[in-house]
């Protein structure tokens, strides 16, 4: 079996965050194929991944890597493994975010939660794109058990470019801390990466290394091209993964995974031939 593990926003949709027909075609097409299966790779919660699996005609009971790697789940909501954040996790963050003048907000799987009375249009852009409620509430009257799976910064781009380097020395020793989005930097629990998440996988499908493929265009998404050699990098990626990138496609825009998605079957094809299948 080959894993063909796919970053959603900037990668599979585009800047306007939709899945194109051509898109779907490819990937329904693609995973008729009984040794390749699609795997969504997304900083996104359950919630804002499945209509994409439903899109594309995907097997429901495939596994998916959400939230950064903090959950990997599948179609039907079965849990393979998850690495949450506690309550005091999330008033560690707030505290220094309220110094800071910063909207953090507790992302889980039945809704986006934030003590901010302040509501900005970065954590309603976040739970658009999600399709998740958001609950405004004192830390008081947070669950006594949130399971939460990552805390999002939410600002505009200029204020957390301004407070990224701040933050990161902050939480860096404590959390895990990328940015997926312009208008956020999100906080996991300790080790959580996508690429950790996805090599979980692959052990779990007992899928080797070299038949990973990865396609990302984020700095969410380094931790998989550091962890699997046959990566992707979009036209429209960040400057680090595209230096570290075995392969090039067009943007998200030109409908760039589906040059990724040709090359990956051409390569599974060619070892094939060679094993004489």
């Amino acid at each position: 079996m080959n894993l063909i593990a796919l970053d959603l926003d900037g990668t599979t949709l585009d800047e306007k965050g939709t899945m194109t027909p051509e898109v779907q075609a490819a990937l329904t097409e693609i995973s008729q194929d009984p040794e390749l299966q699609i795997v969504f790779c997304s900083g996104r919660p359950y919630s804002g991944i499945h209509p994409f699996i439903k899109a594309a005609h995907l097997p429901e009971e495939n596994y998916h890597v959400l939230v950064n790697g903090a959950i990997i789940q599948s179609g039907l909501e079965e849990t393979l493994c998850e690495s949450l954040l506690s309550r005091a996790d999330y008033q560690e963050v707030l505290a220094v975010c309220e110094e800071k003048g910063l909207l953090v907000a507790g992302v889980t799987d039945h809704g986006v939660y934030t003590t901010s009375t302040t509501i900005n249009p970065a954590v309603m852009i976040f739970c658009v794109l999600t399709h998740n409620p958001l609950f405004v509430r004192r830390f008081e009257e947070l669950p006594k058990q949130p399971r939460f799976s990552k805390l999002i910064i939410c600002e505009e781009p200029d204020i957390i470019k301004q407070n990224k380097q701040a933050l990161l020395q902050v939480f860096g020793d404590r959390f895990s801390c990328v940015q997926g989005y312009e208008a956020f930097l999100e906080v996991s629990k300790k080790g959580t990466s996508k690429g950790a998440a996805l090599l979980e996988l692959a052990n779990y499908y007992h899928v080797a290394v070299d038949n990973v493929f990865v396609v990302g265009d984020n700095e969410n998404d380094l931790s998989t091209f550091e962890q699997f050699p046959n990566s992707f990098a979009m036209g429209n990626a960040v400057p680090e993964l595209k230096a570290i990138a075995k392969w090039h496609c067009p943007t998200n825009d030109e409908n760039g995974v589906i040059k990724a998605l040709e090359t990956i079957q051409s390569v599974v094809d060619l070892r094939r031939r060679q094993c004489g299948k």
